[in-house]
């Protein structure tokens, strides 16, 4: 599970109607917490666009 002390910063979002149930559902298939599961999302989404997260490791 999420340790919480591990991440610093939050990031929050407005989403559609019915978007967090799907996130849910989809962080349970895969056996991950919502965070983790959106957190591994959006890295694997940077990657494909060319995007190294950790190049921002550090930067406020």
């Amino acid at each position: 599970m999420d340790d919480p002390t591990r991440f610093e910063q939050l990031v929050q979002f407005r989403a559609p109607t019915g978007l967090s149930e799907a996130i849910d559902g989809a962080a349970r298939l895969k056996w991950q917490s919502k965070s983790e599961y959106i957190r591994q999302s959006v890295i694997v989404r940077l990657k494909a666009d060319g995007i190294d997260p950790r190049q921002f490791a550090g930067v406020a």
